[in-house]
Protein backbone atom coordinates (compact mmCIF):
# COMPACT_ATOMS: atom_id res chain seq x y z
CA UNK A 1 0.00 0.00 0.00
CA UNK A 2 2.82 2.46 0.41
CA UNK A 3 4.35 1.83 -2.85
CA UNK A 4 0.87 2.59 -4.41
CA UNK A 5 1.43 6.41 -2.74
CA UNK A 6 4.71 6.70 -2.79
CA UNK A 7 4.93 6.39 -6.96
CA UNK A 8 4.46 10.05 -6.88
CA UNK A 9 7.76 11.20 -5.67
CA UNK A 10 9.81 9.37 -8.26
CA UNK A 11 9.02 11.81 -10.97
CA UNK A 12 10.80 14.38 -8.86
CA UNK A 13 13.86 12.62 -8.51
CA UNK A 14 13.46 11.75 -12.56
CA UNK A 15 13.81 15.23 -12.81
CA UNK A 16 16.87 15.99 -10.55
CA UNK A 17 18.57 13.37 -12.52
CA UNK A 18 17.99 15.02 -15.86
CA UNK A 19 19.46 18.16 -14.28
CA UNK A 20 22.05 16.26 -12.85
CA UNK A 21 23.45 14.70 -15.03
CA UNK A 22 22.75 17.48 -17.74
CA UNK A 23 25.45 19.19 -15.86
CA UNK A 24 28.28 17.09 -17.60
CA UNK A 25 27.53 19.23 -20.60
CA UNK A 26 30.44 21.51 -20.16
CA UNK A 27 33.76 19.05 -20.25
CA UNK A 28 33.03 19.76 -24.35
CA UNK A 29 35.15 22.70 -23.90
CA UNK A 30 38.94 20.75 -24.53
CA UNK A 31 41.73 20.35 -26.29
CA UNK A 32 40.32 21.62 -29.57
CA UNK A 33 40.63 25.34 -28.56
CA UNK A 34 44.24 25.07 -27.72
CA UNK A 35 45.53 25.39 -31.28
CA UNK A 36 43.76 28.60 -32.76
CA UNK A 37 42.68 31.23 -29.39
CA UNK A 38 42.60 34.72 -28.98
CA UNK A 39 42.92 37.64 -26.26
CA UNK A 40 39.49 39.75 -26.17
CA UNK A 41 38.43 41.99 -23.59
CA UNK A 42 38.56 39.86 -20.55
CA UNK A 43 36.55 41.17 -17.23
CA UNK A 44 39.55 41.27 -14.92
CA UNK A 45 39.47 38.60 -11.80
CA UNK A 46 39.78 41.67 -9.26
CA UNK A 47 36.50 43.26 -10.75
CA UNK A 48 34.65 41.05 -8.25
CA UNK A 49 32.11 39.03 -10.25
CA UNK A 50 28.92 36.54 -9.46
CA UNK A 51 28.41 35.57 -12.98
CA UNK A 52 28.58 32.00 -13.71
CA UNK A 53 30.69 30.60 -17.03
CA UNK A 54 28.10 28.25 -17.67
CA UNK A 55 24.23 28.33 -17.00
CA UNK A 56 22.03 24.90 -17.45
CA UNK A 57 18.41 25.93 -17.79
CA UNK A 58 15.59 23.06 -17.81
CA UNK A 59 12.51 24.45 -18.66
CA UNK A 60 9.17 23.94 -18.00
CA UNK A 61 8.67 21.68 -21.13
CA UNK A 62 11.56 19.53 -20.00
CA UNK A 63 10.62 19.30 -16.05
CA UNK A 64 6.71 18.09 -17.72
CA UNK A 65 8.84 15.71 -19.81
CA UNK A 66 10.55 14.66 -16.89
CA UNK A 67 7.42 14.43 -15.12
CA UNK A 68 6.11 12.08 -17.43
CA UNK A 69 8.82 10.22 -17.77
CA UNK A 70 8.73 9.64 -13.73
CA UNK A 71 5.00 8.43 -14.00
CA UNK A 72 6.09 5.50 -16.48
CA UNK A 73 8.84 4.36 -14.23
CA UNK A 74 6.90 4.47 -10.79
CA UNK A 75 3.99 2.73 -12.91
CA UNK A 76 6.66 -0.24 -13.41
CA UNK A 77 8.23 -0.10 -9.99
CA UNK A 78 4.61 -0.09 -8.29
CA UNK A 79 3.61 -2.80 -10.17
CA UNK A 80 6.38 -5.14 -9.36
CA UNK A 81 7.41 -3.60 -5.71
CA UNK A 82 6.65 -5.82 -2.59
CA UNK A 83 4.25 -4.20 -0.17
CA UNK A 84 5.32 -4.17 3.30
CA UNK A 85 3.03 -5.49 5.79
CA UNK A 86 0.85 -3.21 7.80
CA UNK A 87 0.41 -4.33 11.88
CA UNK A 88 -1.55 -2.38 14.80
CA UNK A 89 -1.35 -2.70 18.45
CA UNK A 90 -4.07 -0.91 20.28
CA UNK A 91 -5.65 -1.48 23.67
CA UNK A 92 -8.69 -3.97 22.30
CA UNK A 93 -8.10 -4.59 18.83
CA UNK A 94 -4.35 -6.10 17.49
CA UNK A 95 -3.82 -7.02 13.67
CA UNK A 96 -1.18 -8.20 11.34
CA UNK A 97 -1.68 -7.70 7.87
CA UNK A 98 0.86 -9.53 5.29
CA UNK A 99 1.05 -11.05 1.75
CA UNK A 100 -0.07 -8.30 0.11
CA UNK A 101 -0.32 -8.02 -3.94
CA UNK A 102 -1.59 -5.12 -5.69
CA UNK A 103 -4.23 -6.60 -8.02
CA UNK A 104 -5.53 -3.98 -9.96
CA UNK A 105 -3.05 -0.29 -10.01
CA UNK A 106 -4.03 2.90 -12.27
CA UNK A 107 -1.26 5.57 -12.24
CA UNK A 108 -2.73 9.24 -10.74
CA UNK A 109 -1.94 12.16 -12.57
CA UNK A 110 1.07 14.03 -12.01
CA UNK A 111 2.00 17.81 -12.06
CA UNK A 112 5.02 19.62 -11.03
CA UNK A 113 5.43 23.52 -10.38
CA UNK A 114 8.26 25.63 -9.63
CA UNK A 115 8.44 27.65 -5.92
CA UNK A 116 10.33 30.71 -5.80
CA UNK A 117 13.62 31.18 -5.11
CA UNK A 118 14.76 27.65 -5.18
CA UNK A 119 11.75 24.83 -5.17
CA UNK A 120 10.56 22.13 -6.74
CA UNK A 121 6.77 20.73 -5.90
CA UNK A 122 4.96 17.88 -6.83
CA UNK A 123 1.34 16.82 -7.00
CA UNK A 124 -0.82 13.93 -7.93
CA UNK A 125 -4.74 13.68 -8.05
CA UNK A 126 -6.85 10.89 -9.31
CA UNK A 127 -5.61 7.21 -9.83
CA UNK A 128 -6.80 4.15 -7.79
CA UNK A 129 -5.00 0.87 -6.56
CA UNK A 130 -7.11 -2.80 -5.13
CA UNK A 131 -4.69 -5.22 -2.85
CA UNK A 132 -5.26 -8.05 -1.40
CA UNK A 133 -3.52 -10.32 1.37
CA UNK A 134 -3.48 -12.20 4.73
CA UNK A 135 -4.92 -11.06 8.11
CA UNK A 136 -4.45 -12.39 11.68
CA UNK A 137 -6.39 -10.48 13.98
CA UNK A 138 -7.10 -10.49 17.77
CA UNK A 139 -10.15 -8.43 19.43
CA UNK A 140 -11.15 -8.00 23.27
CA UNK A 141 -14.54 -8.80 23.99
CA UNK A 142 -15.76 -8.00 27.27
CA UNK A 143 -12.74 -9.30 29.27
CA UNK A 144 -11.82 -12.16 26.84
CA UNK A 145 -9.41 -12.18 23.70
CA UNK A 146 -10.44 -13.67 20.77
CA UNK A 147 -8.42 -14.47 17.49
CA UNK A 148 -9.32 -14.94 14.38
CA UNK A 149 -7.60 -15.56 10.75
CA UNK A 150 -8.87 -14.41 7.25
CA UNK A 151 -7.97 -12.57 3.98
CA UNK A 152 -7.76 -8.77 3.80
CA UNK A 153 -8.65 -6.50 0.81
CA UNK A 154 -8.65 -2.73 0.51
CA UNK A 155 -9.14 -0.21 -2.06
CA UNK A 156 -7.56 3.84 -2.48
CA UNK A 157 -8.77 5.91 -5.17
CA UNK A 158 -8.08 9.45 -5.65
CA UNK A 159 -4.53 10.04 -4.09
CA UNK A 160 -3.35 13.36 -3.45
CA UNK A 161 -0.13 13.90 -2.53
CA UNK A 162 2.73 17.35 -2.08
CA UNK A 163 5.92 17.14 -2.25
CA UNK A 164 7.80 20.42 -2.18
CA UNK A 165 11.88 20.14 -1.33
CA UNK A 166 14.40 22.75 -1.63
CA UNK A 167 17.61 22.72 -4.07
CA UNK A 168 20.74 24.27 -2.37
CA UNK A 169 24.33 24.67 -3.01
CA UNK A 170 26.66 22.18 -0.78
CA UNK A 171 29.94 23.31 0.98
CA UNK A 172 31.43 20.85 -2.37
CA UNK A 173 29.70 22.97 -4.78
CA UNK A 174 26.81 20.04 -5.91
CA UNK A 175 23.27 20.60 -5.56
CA UNK A 176 21.53 19.29 -2.19
CA UNK A 177 18.14 18.52 -1.54
CA UNK A 178 17.14 20.46 2.00
CA UNK A 179 13.82 21.61 3.78
CA UNK A 180 11.52 18.49 2.05
CA UNK A 181 7.79 19.15 2.59
CA UNK A 182 5.41 16.37 2.28
CA UNK A 183 1.05 16.14 2.48
CA UNK A 184 -0.96 13.03 1.80
CA UNK A 185 -4.08 12.70 1.36
CA UNK A 186 -6.19 9.74 0.49
CA UNK A 187 -9.62 10.59 -0.99
CA UNK A 188 -11.55 7.25 -0.52
CA UNK A 189 -10.02 4.37 1.89
CA UNK A 190 -11.85 1.13 2.16
CA UNK A 191 -11.29 -2.17 3.67
CA UNK A 192 -13.03 -5.68 4.50
CA UNK A 193 -11.52 -9.27 6.23
CA UNK A 194 -13.48 -12.11 4.91
CA UNK A 195 -13.59 -15.57 6.15
CA UNK A 196 -12.13 -14.28 9.96
CA UNK A 197 -15.42 -15.41 12.01
CA UNK A 198 -17.01 -12.77 14.60
CA UNK A 199 -13.75 -11.07 14.88
CA UNK A 200 -13.48 -9.97 11.24
CA UNK A 201 -17.14 -9.44 11.50
CA UNK A 202 -16.86 -7.03 14.45
CA UNK A 203 -14.02 -5.24 12.62
CA UNK A 204 -15.81 -5.09 9.45
CA UNK A 205 -18.91 -3.61 11.95
CA UNK A 206 -16.65 -1.24 13.02
CA UNK A 207 -14.92 -0.20 9.94
CA UNK A 208 -16.00 3.48 9.10
CA UNK A 209 -13.59 4.17 12.72
CA UNK A 210 -10.64 1.65 11.64
CA UNK A 211 -10.75 2.90 8.14
CA UNK A 212 -10.16 6.61 9.44
CA UNK A 213 -6.71 4.80 11.81
CA UNK A 214 -5.51 2.90 9.14
CA UNK A 215 -5.63 6.47 6.57
CA UNK A 216 -4.12 8.99 9.30
CA UNK A 217 -1.22 6.00 10.16
CA UNK A 218 -0.53 5.22 6.66
CA UNK A 219 -0.52 9.20 5.15
CA UNK A 220 1.65 10.02 7.99
CA UNK A 221 4.15 7.11 7.25
CA UNK A 222 4.35 7.38 3.68
CA UNK A 223 5.23 11.13 3.98
CA UNK A 224 7.97 9.97 6.52
CA UNK A 225 9.41 7.67 3.98
CA UNK A 226 9.30 10.08 1.35
CA UNK A 227 11.49 12.37 3.92
CA UNK A 228 13.96 9.41 4.41
CA UNK A 229 13.76 9.02 0.59
CA UNK A 230 14.92 12.49 -0.32
CA UNK A 231 17.09 12.88 2.70
CA UNK A 232 18.88 9.51 1.82
CA UNK A 233 18.90 8.65 -1.62
CA UNK A 234 18.37 11.89 -3.22
CA UNK A 235 21.37 13.36 -1.67
CA UNK A 236 23.21 10.05 -2.18
CA UNK A 237 22.64 10.57 -6.02
CA UNK A 238 23.19 14.32 -5.79
CA UNK A 239 26.53 13.75 -4.15
CA UNK A 240 27.97 11.48 -6.23
CA UNK A 241 27.99 14.17 -9.44
CA UNK A 242 31.34 14.72 -10.49
CA UNK A 243 32.00 18.39 -10.33
CA UNK A 244 35.92 18.08 -10.74
CA UNK A 245 36.48 16.19 -14.24
CA UNK A 246 40.19 15.18 -15.37
CA UNK A 247 40.80 16.61 -18.93
CA UNK A 248 44.57 15.46 -19.42
CA UNK A 249 48.03 16.46 -18.28
CA UNK A 250 46.78 17.92 -15.15
CA UNK A 251 43.87 20.18 -15.86
CA UNK A 252 40.73 19.89 -15.26
CA UNK A 253 37.06 21.32 -15.26
CA UNK A 254 35.61 22.57 -12.75
CA UNK A 255 31.91 23.12 -12.94
CA UNK A 256 30.91 23.42 -9.27
CA UNK A 257 27.84 25.48 -8.65
CA UNK A 258 28.62 28.93 -8.07
CA UNK A 259 24.85 29.53 -6.25
CA UNK A 260 22.21 27.89 -5.02
CA UNK A 261 19.89 26.55 -7.87
CA UNK A 262 17.36 29.21 -8.77
CA UNK A 263 13.97 29.33 -10.17
CA UNK A 264 13.37 31.80 -13.24
CA UNK A 265 10.06 32.34 -14.22
CA UNK A 266 8.99 28.80 -15.64
CA UNK A 267 12.12 27.36 -15.58
CA UNK A 268 15.02 25.89 -12.95
CA UNK A 269 18.82 27.31 -13.79
CA UNK A 270 21.63 25.75 -12.20
CA UNK A 271 24.60 28.51 -12.18
CA UNK A 272 27.73 26.40 -12.92
CA UNK A 273 31.58 27.58 -12.65
CA UNK A 274 33.16 26.20 -15.85
CA UNK A 275 36.83 27.21 -14.98
CA UNK A 276 39.36 25.21 -16.27
CA UNK A 277 41.99 24.49 -13.46
CA UNK A 278 45.58 22.73 -13.04
CA UNK A 279 45.83 20.33 -10.70
CA UNK A 280 42.75 21.44 -8.98
CA UNK A 281 44.53 25.07 -8.57
CA UNK A 282 42.08 27.92 -9.21
CA UNK A 283 44.10 30.50 -10.45
CA UNK A 284 42.77 31.96 -13.81
CA UNK A 285 43.22 35.61 -13.60
CA UNK A 286 39.94 36.57 -15.19
CA UNK A 287 36.14 36.67 -14.72
CA UNK A 288 33.18 35.25 -16.68
CA UNK A 289 31.13 38.64 -18.28
CA UNK A 290 27.24 37.94 -18.22
CA UNK A 291 25.69 35.78 -19.78
CA UNK A 292 23.04 36.53 -22.72
CA UNK A 293 19.90 34.25 -21.46
CA UNK A 294 17.30 34.13 -24.60
CA UNK A 295 13.97 32.58 -24.34
CA UNK A 296 14.10 28.79 -24.82
CA UNK A 297 11.06 28.22 -24.01
CA UNK A 298 9.89 25.47 -27.37
CA UNK A 299 12.82 23.16 -25.82
CA UNK A 300 13.45 20.82 -22.99
CA UNK A 301 17.08 22.01 -21.94
CA UNK A 302 19.68 24.78 -22.61
CA UNK A 303 23.26 25.23 -22.06
CA UNK A 304 24.71 28.83 -22.01
CA UNK A 305 28.45 28.70 -22.52
CA UNK A 306 30.33 31.85 -21.58
CA UNK A 307 33.49 32.50 -23.70
CA UNK A 308 35.15 32.57 -20.41
CA UNK A 309 34.61 28.63 -20.23
CA UNK A 310 37.28 28.20 -23.54
CA UNK A 311 39.45 31.32 -22.45
CA UNK A 312 40.04 29.83 -18.89
CA UNK A 313 41.11 26.41 -20.77
CA UNK A 314 43.45 28.27 -23.18
CA UNK A 315 45.16 29.67 -20.66
CA UNK A 316 45.81 27.50 -18.31
CA UNK A 317 47.03 25.23 -21.64
CA UNK A 318 49.07 27.88 -22.40
CA UNK A 319 50.57 28.59 -19.43
CA UNK A 320 51.41 25.11 -18.79
CA UNK A 321 53.18 24.41 -22.55
CA UNK A 322 50.13 22.08 -23.56
CA UNK A 323 49.36 24.59 -26.36
CA UNK A 324 51.88 23.14 -28.90
CA UNK A 325 51.91 20.68 -31.73
CA UNK A 326 53.83 18.99 -34.79
CA UNK A 327 52.50 19.89 -38.31
CA UNK A 328 54.29 16.92 -39.77
CA UNK A 329 51.16 14.06 -40.76
CA UNK A 330 48.46 16.26 -42.90
CA UNK A 331 50.10 14.52 -47.02
CA UNK A 332 49.39 18.94 -47.31
CA UNK A 333 51.78 19.92 -45.27
CA UNK A 334 54.33 16.90 -45.98
CA UNK A 335 54.08 18.37 -49.35
CA UNK A 336 54.91 21.98 -48.71
CA UNK A 337 58.08 21.06 -46.43
CA UNK A 338 59.88 18.90 -48.90
CA UNK A 339 62.75 19.94 -49.90
CA UNK A 340 62.64 18.28 -53.36
CA UNK A 341 58.88 18.65 -55.85
CA UNK A 342 58.54 18.49 -59.44
CA UNK A 343 57.96 21.89 -61.66
CA UNK A 344 54.36 21.69 -61.11
CA UNK A 345 54.46 21.12 -57.07
CA UNK A 346 55.08 23.54 -54.38
CA UNK A 347 57.51 22.91 -51.88
CA UNK A 348 59.34 25.35 -49.34
CA UNK A 349 62.86 24.20 -51.40
CA UNK A 350 61.70 26.26 -54.83
CA UNK A 351 60.98 28.95 -52.24
CA UNK A 352 64.21 28.51 -50.58
CA UNK A 353 66.61 27.07 -52.98
CA UNK A 354 69.77 26.96 -50.43
CA UNK A 355 67.69 24.59 -48.43
CA UNK A 356 66.73 21.85 -51.33
CA UNK A 357 70.73 22.30 -52.11
CA UNK A 358 71.76 21.50 -47.84
CA UNK A 359 69.24 19.36 -47.16
CA UNK A 360 67.99 17.70 -51.02
CA UNK A 361 64.84 14.79 -50.69
CA UNK A 362 64.18 15.96 -46.97
CA UNK A 363 61.22 16.68 -45.53
CA UNK A 364 61.00 19.03 -42.78
CA UNK A 365 59.18 19.23 -39.20
CA UNK A 366 57.25 22.65 -38.16
CA UNK A 367 56.65 22.90 -33.99
CA UNK A 368 54.36 25.62 -33.52
CA UNK A 369 53.44 26.89 -29.56
CA UNK A 370 51.74 29.87 -28.35
CA UNK A 371 53.55 32.87 -27.45
CA UNK A 372 51.48 34.45 -25.51
CA UNK A 373 47.87 33.11 -23.84
CA UNK A 374 45.25 32.62 -26.49
CA UNK A 375 41.39 33.45 -26.13
CA UNK A 376 38.39 33.45 -28.17
CA UNK A 377 35.45 35.81 -28.21
CA UNK A 378 31.95 34.93 -28.88
CA UNK A 379 30.42 37.61 -30.96
CA UNK A 380 26.58 38.01 -32.46
CA UNK A 381 26.79 35.84 -34.93
CA UNK A 382 30.19 34.63 -35.12
CA UNK A 383 33.30 33.16 -32.50
CA UNK A 384 36.37 35.18 -33.38
CA UNK A 385 39.58 33.43 -32.34
CA UNK A 386 42.63 35.04 -32.22
CA UNK A 387 46.51 33.52 -31.94
CA UNK A 388 49.93 34.52 -31.75
CA UNK A 389 52.74 31.65 -32.11
CA UNK A 390 55.84 30.50 -32.54
CA UNK A 391 57.14 28.31 -35.33
CA UNK A 392 60.33 26.55 -35.54
CA UNK A 393 61.36 24.73 -38.74
CA UNK A 394 63.34 21.82 -38.22
CA UNK A 395 65.37 19.66 -40.80
CA UNK A 396 67.69 16.63 -39.66
CA UNK A 397 66.94 17.53 -36.30
CA UNK A 398 68.45 21.09 -37.12
CA UNK A 399 66.17 23.93 -36.28
CA UNK A 400 66.62 25.90 -39.72
CA UNK A 401 64.60 29.15 -38.75
CA UNK A 402 61.63 30.43 -36.20
CA UNK A 403 59.43 32.78 -37.40
CA UNK A 404 56.23 34.46 -35.50
CA UNK A 405 52.39 34.01 -36.79
CA UNK A 406 49.49 36.24 -35.81
CA UNK A 407 45.96 34.50 -36.31
CA UNK A 408 42.73 36.05 -37.00
CA UNK A 409 40.20 33.32 -37.89
CA UNK A 410 36.44 33.35 -37.50
CA UNK A 411 33.93 30.49 -37.10
CA UNK A 412 30.47 32.46 -38.92
CA UNK A 413 27.29 30.84 -37.09
CA UNK A 414 25.27 30.00 -39.97
CA UNK A 415 28.32 27.74 -40.70
CA UNK A 416 27.56 25.75 -37.36
CA UNK A 417 25.20 22.82 -37.67
CA UNK A 418 24.09 19.73 -35.42
CA UNK A 419 23.67 16.14 -37.23
CA UNK A 420 23.19 13.56 -34.73
CA UNK A 421 24.30 15.14 -31.88
CA UNK A 422 27.66 15.94 -33.67
CA UNK A 423 28.03 19.91 -33.94
CA UNK A 424 30.09 20.71 -37.35
CA UNK A 425 31.59 23.96 -37.55
CA UNK A 426 33.68 25.41 -40.91
CA UNK A 427 36.26 27.97 -40.21
CA UNK A 428 37.67 31.17 -41.84
CA UNK A 429 41.47 32.59 -41.90
CA UNK A 430 40.89 36.27 -42.05
CA UNK A 431 44.66 36.77 -41.60
CA UNK A 432 48.05 35.17 -40.74
CA UNK A 433 50.98 37.79 -40.22
CA UNK A 434 54.59 36.61 -40.40
CA UNK A 435 57.10 38.56 -38.42
CA UNK A 436 60.61 38.43 -36.47
CA UNK A 437 61.87 35.41 -38.30
CA UNK A 438 65.48 34.15 -37.26
CA UNK A 439 67.59 32.20 -39.28
CA UNK A 440 69.93 30.09 -37.53
CA UNK A 441 72.27 28.37 -40.21
CA UNK A 442 73.95 31.20 -42.35
CA UNK A 443 74.54 29.41 -45.30
CA UNK A 444 70.53 29.43 -46.15
CA UNK A 445 70.90 33.34 -46.49
CA UNK A 446 68.23 35.71 -45.95
CA UNK A 447 64.68 33.93 -45.80
CA UNK A 448 63.11 36.73 -43.67
CA UNK A 449 61.22 38.16 -46.52
CA UNK A 450 60.63 34.76 -48.19
CA UNK A 451 58.65 32.93 -45.26
CA UNK A 452 55.58 35.60 -45.52
CA UNK A 453 54.89 34.53 -48.91
CA UNK A 454 55.04 30.55 -47.91
CA UNK A 455 52.53 31.52 -44.92
CA UNK A 456 50.08 32.72 -47.44
CA UNK A 457 50.91 29.84 -50.03
CA UNK A 458 50.21 27.59 -46.46
CA UNK A 459 46.73 29.38 -45.78
CA UNK A 460 44.25 27.50 -48.73
CA UNK A 461 46.03 24.26 -46.58
CA UNK A 462 45.83 25.63 -43.36
CA UNK A 463 42.33 26.00 -44.01
CA UNK A 464 41.63 22.85 -45.39
CA UNK A 465 42.68 21.46 -42.16
CA UNK A 466 40.33 23.58 -40.34
CA UNK A 467 37.81 22.51 -42.41
CA UNK A 468 38.80 18.95 -41.67
CA UNK A 469 38.89 19.51 -37.91
CA UNK A 470 35.38 21.41 -38.18
CA UNK A 471 33.77 18.24 -40.70
CA UNK A 472 34.92 16.27 -38.23
CA UNK A 473 32.75 17.82 -35.25
CA UNK A 474 32.51 16.85 -31.60
CA UNK A 475 29.97 14.79 -30.33
CA UNK A 476 27.39 16.76 -27.96
CA UNK A 477 26.61 15.15 -24.95
CA UNK A 478 24.17 12.20 -23.95
CA UNK A 479 24.18 10.83 -20.65
CA UNK A 480 23.60 7.23 -21.23
CA UNK A 481 19.91 6.60 -21.96
CA UNK A 482 18.99 10.61 -22.39
CA UNK A 483 19.94 11.31 -25.75
CA UNK A 484 19.92 14.80 -27.43
CA UNK A 485 17.43 15.68 -30.06
CA UNK A 486 16.20 18.63 -31.92
CA UNK A 487 19.11 20.46 -31.02
CA UNK A 488 19.52 24.73 -31.50
CA UNK A 489 23.01 26.30 -31.35
CA UNK A 490 23.39 30.27 -31.90
CA UNK A 491 26.27 32.79 -30.89
CA UNK A 492 25.30 35.68 -29.17
CA UNK A 493 27.51 38.18 -27.24
CA UNK A 494 29.81 36.38 -25.05
CA UNK A 495 27.60 33.03 -24.97
CA UNK A 496 26.98 30.20 -26.63
CA UNK A 497 23.66 28.93 -26.31
CA UNK A 498 23.18 25.41 -26.89
CA UNK A 499 19.12 24.65 -26.87
CA UNK A 500 17.65 20.65 -27.04
CA UNK A 501 15.17 18.26 -26.46
CA UNK A 502 15.72 15.16 -24.96
CA UNK A 503 14.50 11.76 -25.04
CA UNK A 504 14.73 9.15 -22.50
CA UNK A 505 14.97 5.72 -24.23
CA UNK A 506 14.36 3.82 -20.77
CA UNK A 507 11.20 3.55 -20.83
Amino acid sequence: MYAALLMMVGAFFVTLQVIATANRAEIRAKRNATEDAIMPNIRARRDVTTNPGTLLRLTKKGLDYGTEIGSKLLEKFVRTTTIRDIEADESDLKYNIRNLKLTEFSMPVLTNKLVSPSSLELKSNGGSAAIRGDCQAKKKILFFWVDAGGWFEASISNVGLGIQMQLTNSALGKPQISNIGCSADIGNFNFKIHDAGIVGWLVNLLHGMIEKELKDKIQKQVCEQIKQFGNDRGNSFLSDITTDVPLFDGLKLDYSLTGAPNVHDLSFDLPLKGETTIDGKSDTPFSPNALQLPPTDTKMAAIFLSDYVINSFLYQAHKAGLSQFQLERSREVVELLRSNCDQKGICIGQVIPALKAKYPNTTGSLHIKTSTQPAIQFKPGQVNLIADVVAELTFANTTIFSFNVHGDFDVKSIEITSVDSIMKAKATINDLKVTNVQTTISDLGPVGNLIAPLVQLGKPIAEELLKGLGQKGFRLPSWGELPLKNIDISVLSRTLAIACDISYTGV
